[in-house]
């Protein structure tokens, strides 16, 4: 195929036919079918040992594979709409560098084979191993040597470069530039593992099949986020998956070896075993997607010092006592104190962090001796978002102006949701905010600066009587200056670059 036509409409079309294949093949025969039908457990040789991935010699000999060389399109042209959209998408995820997503996405570039199926174990809501299902890991071992031999055709065809070859940007996993230099981009050979694998646990979990294809989905995107792969690699790349398990599904070994691993996991289930890792974190890291917007709400602050975040923490703590809905002080809400609030083009990013570096290293921020005088709340219907004012100084407006001017050229008038961090269970920010961040500047700025730091959200009811209590003022300092993402009720939701601030 030599027309080059739109990556998703051709991603469906594909996906069908590739689904049809493995149906329609059901009369091949699997390389080692043992007397009851099933693989024997022990009796499956270690694929490429050398690799220490831990997986075994797939079903499918090489004619049996999918011909991805004959399933797939030519990769997108030069100056093809498809090439384009390729490099708008990878464009997109630069700003992803340092965030808990790009962390994930690094992770996920491990293929051993325990580190792999932990990756699905938040998903799958329980853990799995050799020892508790070893029919189970024992089809899934099988399997993914097919998964991954299955892309190699075009990809030794084509042998296209990866992004990072052609845009010049940072990579994640840097040590293995040059091995992946080697091996061509198109289509992305992990993804067909993370997309196969997720497709088959969906068929043994199917109670999970939306988490467990949502998280497949993932896993293929983080290549496109630490800039291995084009966007087009991994649309591709979930087909030669898809293609790959059809197949797989006319292998009379792999359907044995599939009935034993649905019995084997019902048993496991019965245990109650918990995920592998942190699963709160990785649906946080996840819920940042894998393409940032075109713009992006950040929050120009000072990070407070031990002091101001006792106290912080404190109210905090009083806050949740009356509203347990509110937030905690936490990784996602990082007590500070914000300079400035503004949108601005994602894609400028790196020129904001500059500047602003410069007029913090400035500005000596670690001399700066603040006084905390008074609580205060902004209302919001009946409720109010609550803070920690600290008293106004020339310093603080001088570096707050220089600030503004510094970020200036690379500000917009507004944003939408998409512009700010978000979860799945709160995807969509107050129109209030939005609104705040829009006009921050002049309406928070200069003679109407407030500096404060933000201890949480509670009903207007009990913050009038938290204002009209004592308050022991104290003396604090900066500790530091960042650059972070804007979350709901205006948090600093994440850290996006930490600033230099030494003079």
């Amino acid at each position: 195929m030599t027309t080059q036509h739109p990556i998703r409409h051709l991603f469906k079309i594909a996906l069908a036919c590739s689904l049809a294949l493995g149906l329609l093949a059901a009369n091949a025969m699997s390389k080692d079918i043992t007397s009851y039908g099933g693989t024997e457990l022990g009796s499956v040789a270690e694929f490429r040992p050398e690799l220490g991935l831990g997986w075994l010699s797939g079903y499918l000999g090489p004619e049996a594979l999918p011909n991805s060389l004959t399933l797939l399109p030519r990769p997108p042209a030069a100056g093809s709409a498809a090439l384009a959209e390729d490099e708008e998408v990878a464009k997109a995820t630069f700003a992803l560098r340092g965030t808990p997503r790009f962390a994930l996405a690094e992770a996920d570039y491990d293929l051993k084979f325990g580190h792999l199926i932990n990756g699905f174990s938040c998903a799958l809501n329980t853990q799995i191993s050799e020892e508790n299902a070893p029919y189970l890991t024992t089809l899934l071992r099988r399997s993914v040597s097919d998964l991954g031999l299955s892309t190699y055709a075009a990809k030794n065809y084509f042998k296209r470069k990866r992004p990072f070859q052609e845009n010049h940007q940072p990579i994640g996993i840097p040590k293995d530039q040059a091995a992946l230099e080697k091996d061509p981009s198109y289509p992305s050979g992990h993804t067909a593992v993370g997309w196969g694998l997720a497709l088959i646990l969906a068929e043994i979990s199917p109670d999970r099949a939306n988490e467990l294809l949502a998280r497949g989905r993932a896993f293929g995107e983080s290549r496109i986020v630490v800039n291995h792969h084009w966007y087009s690699d991994v649309a591709w790349g979930r087909v030669m998956g898809a293609a790959t398990v059809a197949r797989l599904h006319a292998d009379p070994t792999f359907r044995t070896d599939l009935e034993s691993a649905i019995a084997e996991f019902a048993s496991v289930r019965t245990k109650t075993i918990p995920p592998a890792g942190d699963c709160k974190a990785e649906a946080a890291a996840l819920a940042q997607g894998f393409q940032v917007s075109d713009v992006t709400a950040i929050d120009v602050l000072l990070e407070p010092d031990a002091t101001m975040l006792r106290h912080a923490e404190e109210n905090n703590a009083s806050l949740l006592k009356v509203f347990p809905k509110g937030f905690a002080l936490d990784a996602a809400h990082r007590p500070h104190i914000t300079i400035v609030q503004r949108f601005v083009r994602t894609a400028d990013l790196d020129k904001v962090y500059a500047a602003t570096s410069r007029v913090m290293a400035g500005a000596d921020i670690a001399a700066m001796k603040l006084d905390a005088v008074k609580y205060y709340y902004i209302p919001n219907g009946e409720m109010g978002v609550a803070g920690i004012v600290a008293k106004q100084t020339p310093e603080l407006v001088k570096l707050q102006a220089d600030v503004i001017a510094a970020v200036a050229p690379y500000t917009v008038e507004t944003g939408d949701s998409a512009a700010f961090f978000t979860t799945p269970d709160d995807p969509v920010i107050d129109p209030a905010l939005i609104g705040y961040v829009s006009s921050f500047v002049p309406s928070s700025s200069g003679e109407q600066f407030n500096p404060h730091v933000t201890t949480g959200v509670a009903p207007r009811s009990y913050l009038d009587q938290m204002l009209a209590g004592p308050f022991e003022p104290f003396t604090f300092s900066p500790a530091g200056a960042a650059v972070y993402q804007l979350g709901q009720f205006g948090t600093a939701a994440v850290k996006l670059q930490q600033l230099d601030s030494k003079p």
